[in-house]
């Protein structure tokens, strides 16, 4: 009688525990999946290689929804560079939803230049609303619940607006009727109207709506592709710092930079590469910011310095692998290897820039910038005399650490840029 009461017991907390370690098993199950295009690949629980043994026509040809079975895995066949949708399935069943990238097999140059960027927003950014005076004294907010931080103002009254002084002098013209404004919001154009009132400490009509335009940085060049000329650079997106949104552009260039010197890193407080953007050299065109860096083309290459023409092999992710690697930089002066730590390969982080951990540990570097600052973003960084991607961000409590972007994310967004070359 005691034994069965114990295997009843026992099945009682069996099943629960194993649905437990099921889910938690689905959860380690990588985000992200890349293979290469053209190619034939075996997909298990996040490691892909070729499968020589696979014969291509058994091969699942890469399409939307694709069925990876978590036991067997899956023998795909990779013909067209993109993102796909693909899910896990247990027993036919689906267990967690994943990104499939199919990339180019390319061949890259790795730049690791200090640069200047410049991008051209689409319409002008609101960051915040507010109150105006009126001439009566009353305190007014025109626009507020109409207009959001965060909006892209692209035209007022069917006039397209491309700086402050379009959107100013368009309001300000208005003689206090009701004005038809289209922002651009979520990636979707949003319709709304606003009566301005007339300010009563400078007598200008307003709506209490305060904007800005384009924005310029330093950031650091990844590679050129160079049988198109397509670059990537920085590894993650612009992002607006006081709206904390991905800034729409609508254009923007590629410069060299007048580096001064380097603010050294310390634990709380960011380094920075101190110099200017020599405008007088644009070298390239961007086309896209993306969560993913910045993409464009060479349009001057004689404007950048001692750029080599040698290519190298990139590597997908599942080739990337914890230990010693090297990052590009000319942060000193000339373009260099320096020596650094794979410390950490993160599969399932669904944020494209942080996808692995990266340590310094070149002394010469450590001891000028003490490792990772503001500007070193897009340094490429190389393994096995491969391109595996570029630094993204820094530790602010540990200057020799930082994240970085594999170059499957970078590859597809580079792909999407050659495309409106």
């Amino acid at each position: 009688m005691g034994k069965n009461n114990l295997k009843k017991k026992a099945a009682r907390y069996f099943l629960p525990l194993s649905f437990l370690f099921f889910g938690f098993y689905c959860l380690t199950l990588p985000q992200h999946i890349s293979v290469y295009e053209n190619s034939v690949a075996h997909i298990g629980t996040g490691y892909e290689q070729e499968s020589k043994a696979v014969i291509e026509n058994t091969a699942v040809p890469v399409k939307e929804n694709i069925e990876i079975d978590i036991v067997n895995g899956t023998d795909v066949s990779a013909q067209n560079a993109g993102v796909y949708n693909a899910k896990y399935t247990f027993l036919g069943i689906p267990v967690k939803n994943v990104s499939l990238n199919v990339v180019p097999r390319a061949k890259l140059i790795p730049c690791g230049n200090v640069s200047g960027v410049v991008i051209e927003t689409k319409g002008v950014l609101v960051l915040g609303t507010g109150k105006i005076t009126d001439e009566s004294g009353n305190e007014v907010s025109p626009c507020s619940g109409i207009i959001k931080s965060g909006d892209s103002v692209v035209s007022v009254n069917g006039k397209e607006v491309n700086s402050k002084e379009d959107f100013t002098k368009a309001v300000a013209q208005s003689n206090g009727e009701n004005i038809s404004i289209s922002v651009l919001r979520n990636g979707k154009i949003v319709e709304t109207n606003v009566t301005p009132v007339m300010s009563q400490r400078d007598g200008e009509y307003k709506i209490g709506c305060w904007v800005r335009d384009d924005t310029q940085g330093l950031g650091t060049l990844t590679f050129i592709n160079p049988e198109n000329n397509v670059f990537g650079a920085l590894g993650h997106g612009i992002y607006d710092v006081d709206t904390n949104t991905l800034m729409n552009t609508s254009g923007g260039v590629m410069t060299l930079s007048d580096v001064t010197g380097v603010r050294k890193g310390e634990k709380g407080v960011p380094g920075e590469i101190n110099g200017s953007l020599n405008k007088e050299k644009i070298f390239g065109t961007v086309f896209s910011n993306t969560n993913a860096g910045i993409y464009g083309v060479i349009t001057q290459k004689s404007n950048l310095p001692l750029i080599s023409d040698e290519a190298v092999e990139t590597a997908i992710s599942s080739d990337v692998h914890t230990g010693k690697a090297y990052i590009k930089s000319d942060v000193l002066g000339k373009s260099e290897l320096y020596e650094v730590e794979i410390e950490n390969i993160n599969r399932l982080d669904i944020s494209s820039d942080k996808s692995m951990t990266v340590k310094i540990t070149d002394e010469r570097l450590l001891e000028k910038t003490g490792g990772i600052v503001q500007g070193m973003s897009g340094s490429p960084i190389l393994q096995d005399g491969k391109l595996i991607g570029a630094l993204t961000h820094v530790f602010v409590n540990n200057p020799q650490k930082g994240y970085g972007i594999f170059i499957d994310n970078m590859l597809i967004k580079a792909d999407e840029a050659a495309a409106k070359k």
